[in-house]
């Protein structure tokens, strides 16, 4: 593919820009009043963030961390980042706080003492490096690929570095990941709790006892149109595509059924057509033109009109089954609504959208 130097900034630019919604501006100030409660002493809180794939929890993270500037391995790192490892017991957990911490630790008497030596070495360096908050992300992994036991030995590790270091953490991942709760160690410690959603279109009407109805959330529409009209505005034209009207809005919500990350994908993919094909904005026939080559088998949603369009949008998590006696049926999927045909929504709300 022959993009010019200037195009390709375009596109680095566009895969790494991040819109901050008031849903997020809330957990960052929730970041911060945990690291401001270190200085304060006293028992450290935890946080669990859940939200489904796609929904952006890494990439909320890595805006949050943009704003730490952080030099050498020396320096203070006010915000340890780090992840579940691939292989999980108490001591690779430890190794790779260690790791992202950017920190040797003991030798080899200390791998030879085991959890208790890394244990001890690492609140020593988190002390030095004024680390104020730890971030975990992948945390439904301990869930997944551990035992209750397991579990518990590394709930009071962390426990344990928690109350040494008098830090917070910050466990972020699946929401199925809610089911660490249960663990004694984490249950009372985890005093904050929010969940990142998919966008929607819809809402449940809960007055109805019988099946449940759905009716146009006009609010939701417009949370999703200012996300959209801020992805146009980062994609380096001279005027932004008009994306956040209703002829390519639904037709986008239909493409990614509310994720975050299929939405940044498929408009990144819009903005490369753009360039081939030499074009000087995004409209809905690039946007067709670019569903049909990333989904041939599908039809496609900017081939009709926006009122004749069939929305599916998340209703019901993805959870763990405790009781499956088997490792594939352990993790039930998130389920999408059926067809709802959005003529049918918008003339029953007589709604002018």
């Amino acid at each position: 593919m022959n993009l010019t130097s200037c195009q390709i900034e375009r596109l680095k630019a566009f895969e790494t820009c991040f819109i901050e919604y008031p849903a997020i501006t809330e957990i960052y100030s929730i970041f911060d009043q945990l690291r401001f409660n270190q200085t304060l002493g006293g028992e450290p809180e935890s946080f669990l963030l859940t939200g489904e794939a796609g929904s952006g929890k890494t990439a909320l993270i890595k805006n949050y961390l943009s704003r730490f500037d952080v030099g050498s391995t020396w320096d203070r790192q006010p915000v340890l980042s780090t992840r579940v490892p691939s292989r999980i017991n108490e001591q690779n957990m430890l190794s790779q706080f260690c790791v992202d911490l950017n920190v040797k630790l003991g030798g080899r008497s200390s791998r030879q003492r085991g959890g208790i030596a890394l244990g001890e070495a690492l609140v020593k360096q988190l002390k030095r490096k004024s680390v104020e908050l730890i971030i975990v992300n992948e945390i439904q992994e301990l869930v997944e690929f551990s035992t209750a036991q397991e579990r518990q030995t590394i709930a009071n590790t962390l426990k344990y570095i928690s109350e040494e270091a008098s830090l917070s953490f910050v466990l972020v991942g699946m929401p199925y990941a809610e089911v660490i709760v249960n663990e004694p160690q984490w249950n009372s410690r985890l005093s904050w709790r929010r969940k990142i959603d998919y966008f929607k279109l819809l809402k449940v009407n809960q007055s109805m006892k019988s099946a449940p109805r759905y009716s146009f959330d006009l609010e939701q529409k417009k949370h999703f149109a200012r996300f959209v009209a801020g992805l146009a505005m980062r994609m380096g034209f001279e005027e932004p595509p008009k994306l956040a009207k209703n002829e390519t809005l639904f037709p986008l919500f239909v493409a990614c059924r509310g994720e975050c990350r299929r939405l940044k994908h498929f408009l990144k993919d819009a903005l490369v057509m753009s360039f081939t094909m030499k074009a000087n904005t995004i409209n809905r026939a690039l946007l067709s033109a670019t569903f049909s080559l990333k989904f041939p088998e599908l039809a496609n949603p900017f081939d009709c009109q926006a009122e004749d369009l069939d929305i599916h949008q998340i209703e019901t998590s993805s959870s763990y089954n405790l009781q499956a006696t088997t490792s594939e049926d352990k993790i039930l999927a998130p389920r999408f609504t059926d067809a709802i045909p959005l003529n049918m929504l918008l003339s029953k709300n007589a709604l002018r959208v």
